[in-house]
């Protein structure tokens, strides 16, 4: 995440308080799993008020997270050669047209090991903004307040998946951050 956004964004690293003393427009946590106590309701608070919460999956969110996830997930990983398992790494589906991303290219060599899955429901399609093959999340989004909530249901490193590796990644985070974003986010 970091040498994705460095060379177009002021980053900053410290706890959540520490962090959100100054003036943010996007936050990234990197698999914190559950949020509790005062970083929660800061974070909450933040979001509310209309700040960009991006989250990235791993072995802490698989076991537990807080309500500060845009969908319902279930607890434990999808994963190559494991339970609720894929024969060979999955790859990513065309982005949804109603996603922010749905103006980006895939490429065709990202794939995905890991998984965090999403509880089925009624509005996980409107929530969706990037999608494997068979059709599992990979990007959920949801308005909270008068901000937004964004996972990432795969690590934010190349633990999970190659997608931290790749340009789109990049793309990813950059219009997530991007001004011009932020205001059709605030309007979706």
């Amino acid at each position: 995440v970091e040498r994705a956004l460095a060379p177009y964004a002021d980053l900053r690293q410290g706890t959540i308080a520490s962090v959100l003393e100054r003036e943010l427009s996007m936050l990234v946590l990197a698999d914190v799993g559950r949020l509790v106590g005062t970083d929660h309701t800061l974070l909450e608070k933040w979001v509310s008020d209309g700040g960009i919460l991006v989250r990235f999956a791993g072995p802490r969110t698989a076991q537990d997270t807080d309500d500060l996830v845009p969908v319902r997930l279930r607890k434990g990983e999808r994963n190559l050669g494991g339970a609720m398992t894929w024969t060979e790494p999955a790859k990513l589906a065309p982005f949804p047209e109603a996603s922010p991303f749905a103006q980006l290219a895939i490429p065709p060599d990202v794939r995905v090991n890991r998984q965090v899955l999403a509880e089925p429901t009624l509005d996980i399609g409107e929530k969706t903004w990037a999608k494997l093959e068979d059709g599992t999340p990979l990007v959920t989004g949801a308005k909270h307040g008068d901000g937004w909530v964004v996972l990432f249901h795969t690590t934010a490193n190349a633990d999970w998946s190659d997608l931290p590796l790749s340009g789109l990644f990049v793309d990813m985070l950059r219009t997530l951050r991007s001004e011009e974003h932020t205001s059709e986010l605030q309007s979706r």
